[in-house]
């Protein structure tokens, strides 16, 4: 599996974890989680370019 691959499947992997934070009312734990994801997205388009 490609670096990429690999990458994405880890984001939809910790993007279902949140989505499952907001469906058991963990409604702050999501929201600390959903920022952390976007940090680390960011992270990963910039050492990429």
């Amino acid at each position: 599996m490609t670096r990429r691959k690999t990458w994405r499947l880890i984001a939809v992997i910790f993007y279902f974890a949140v989505f499952l934070l907001v469906a058991f009312h963990q409604d702050m734990l999501a929201m600390y989680g959903m920022a952390l994801g976007m940090l680390v997205e960011a992270l990963m388009q910039f050492i990429q370019k």
